[in-house]
């Protein structure tokens, strides 16, 4: 079974994202830093993450970064979300595309139920392929 890799080091919040992800009967993993991101990583285990960039230490493009260069780590789908204004990121389209970024949510701005329909059409995907 895949499962869902949730990067966030705000406690609250990584909980409400995975006990919703796993009312909808998916299995998640949870992060709080670059360290625990990285030896919780699997991409035979993980096929999507869900990355805070605001993180405490090293922040989250950081980890994207780490997880781009591991074996398998490119085949990923990563829903970026953050408290900062997305237009601060300056993330062009081109650049989304090409670290295989599929969502990005700004924390005050996006429902929950927004992300897990995000999560449950990625999941869909993966078991089409």
């Amino acid at each position: 079974m895949n499962k869902i890799l949730i990067i966030e080091d705000d406690i609250l919040l990584s909980e409400v994202y995975q006990k919703s992800i796993q009312a909808e009967g998916f299995a998640v993993d949870v992060a709080r830093d670059y360290k625990q991101a990285l030896d919780k990583f699997n991409p035979k285990r993980q096929s999507v993450i869900i990355l805070d960039i605001m993180l405490r230490g090293k922040n989250g493009f950081e980890v994207l970064k780490a997880i781009r260069r591991r074996q398998g780590g490119d085949k990923v789908k990563i829903i970026v979300v953050t408290g900062m204004n997305t237009d601060d990121l300056r993330l062009n389209d081109e650049l989304l595309v090409g670290l295989n970024i599929v969502g990005i949510y700004t924390k005050s701005q996006f429902s929950i139920a927004q992300l897990i329909e995000s999560v449950k059409g990625l999941m869909k995907q993966n078991e089409a392929n």
